[in-house]
């Protein structure tokens, strides 16, 4: 008995030990952002919110970055009371990523009819990290957003829009199927020179002198832009990553020609990022954004940058601001509505299942002279139809459909969590510590858990055989 016992421990110990020692994977979290209600600029405004109607609509939402999503209306009751014309610019901001803009996903309408839209490209959002922080909301400062709303061009520290740069462009050929790895070596002060290279995939540094290096397969177009004391390119070409065994079987070719920061910079975006998304947004905020990365790394790198750190601007979440004007004649009402898609944060680090959380920000509409009746309509996803948090009281109406009534603006912001059950029961927490420590190894240390019960079961069930047969 006390050898099966002994078994038992032993096999529990290595499956947990061996978990914990060879598991790469941890908790999922896959951070969401806050939706907002529209912001006026104008802090004196006297236009009113008489009603809104605010809904959250999950029916249609499919599995896009591991959390839902789906389609927010925010339709409000606007009134002018006074005896005159009333043009009001209006702000709304969110976050989201230029890569995933569509326009058919955002509208604004005035009495059913479409108005136009600025969409500004802002700060990205730093503040959602880990599910382990205390508190995991980013902080949101209204007034500084409004600020960073701007059509001048960016102004940089290390360049001007203007400024020529020479731009090398490198023609490459394999002269058989056998793939290179062409390489080019320069020096240069980062003081004097700052560098943004094109289609190359390895660099290296070490003080002044530099080598990029990029596998070619294929005939191949590389770029080498130079800004400020020219730079001497050593071309080189091998057929193995270390760059050790040198070839000889290309040719290249290269030209040079001046081009000034701007235009290089969007003919770039114009041919590397996401087409539709582009066209939704003013060339100068796609120049600021670019402009200003480049700026920043050309810091952070000693003057070298490469089309990846360009790249990853469309794919980072941000500030977006969308900016237009509605005009409301003099003692009149408007129905103004605004629609876009939202996600929310899924978080698998407390339960078995994943928990939605959303968040909708309330205090921007503060800035209006009055604001009440707020109606808000959640209708829920399948794969999560109840809500188990929130900070107000819901009514449940038919399937997957809640409701609340308020006098008012709520003090807080709106926050709620959508869950595939109607409650967080002890055992999905258990579930979600056991995946929270051990990650994909947790249905495996749940059955080792299950063998320890067992074996202990059967011990006790044998003992008690074995002393009632002696008796």
């Amino acid at each position: 008995m006390k050898m099966l016992f002994k078994s038992i421990t032993f096999a529990i110990v290595m499956f947990c030990f061996s978990t914990m020692i060879f598991a790469n994977s941890g908790p999922v979290f896959w951070q969401g952002y806050p939706s907002s209600a529209i912001m006026v600029i104008e802090n004196s405004s006297p236009i009113r919110v008489e009603n809104e109607n605010l809904v959250f609509d999950f029916s249609d939402s499919y599995n896009a970055s591991h959390t839902i999503n789906g389609k927010v209306t925010a339709t409000y009751e606007m009134f002018n009371p006074t005896n005159e014309l009333q043009a009001v610019q209006m702000a709304f901001p969110f976050v989201g990523r230029i890569d995933r803009l569509l326009s058919e996903d955002i509208v604004i309408t005035a009495d059913d009819t479409v108005l136009p839209y600025t969409i500004y490209i802002g700060d990205v959002v730093n503040s959602y990290k880990s599910p382990f922080q205390q508190d995991r909301k980013a902080s949101f400062d209204f007034a500084s957003i409004v600020s960073t709303i701007t059509e001048s061009l960016y102004r940089g520290k290390h360049f001007t829009e203007n400024e020529k740069g020479k731009l090398y462009t490198i023609d490459i050929k394999p002269s058989t199927d056998q793939r290179i790895n062409f390489a080019v070596d320069f020096n240069f002060d980062y003081e004097k020179t700052k560098v943004l290279t094109n289609g190359f995939n390895r660099y290296e540094r070490d003080g002044k002198k530099t080598k990029i290096a990029a596998w070619c397969y294929k005939p191949e177009v590389l770029e080498v832009y130079v800004l400020g004391e020219d730079i001497d390119l050593k071309i080189n070409a091998y057929t193995d990553g270390e760059l050790k065994e040198e070839t000889d079987l290309f040719t290249y070719q290269i030209s040079t020609k001046k081009v000034d920061v701007r235009s290089y910079l969007m003919a770039y975006i114009k041919n590397n990022t996401n087409g539709q998304s582009d066209s939704m947004i003013s060339d100068t905020q796609l120049y600021n954004l670019y402009a200003k990365s480049l700026d920043e790394h050309f810091t952070q790198n000693r003057g070298y940058s490469s089309e990846y750190d360009l790249m990853a601007q469309e794919n980072y979440e941000r500030i977006l601001t969308l900016v237009y004007t509605v005009a409301f004649p003099q003692n009149s009402v408007k129905e103004i509505s605004v629609s876009y898609r939202t996600s929310g944060t899924m978080d698998k680090t407390e339960t078995v299942e994943p928990l939605y959380s959303f968040d909708y920000i309330f205090n921007a509409a503060k800035n209006w002279s009055d604001f009440k009746n707020l109606n808000i309509k959640i209708i829920a996803p399948e794969e999560a139809p109840y809500i188990v948090r929130s900070n107000i009281e819901w009514t449940k109406e038919e399937h997957k459909v809640y409701t609340a009534t308020l006098a008012g603006l709520p003090e807080d912001d709106l926050s709620f969590t959508l869950y595939g059950k109607e409650k967080i029961t002890l055992l999905d927490k258990a579930g979600g510590s056991l995946q929270n420590t051990f990650g994909y190894f947790a249905p495996i240390v749940v059955g080792a858990i299950a063998l320890l019960v067992s074996g202990i079961t059967i011990a006790v069930v044998v003992r008690k055989k074995r002393n009632k047969y002696l008796n």
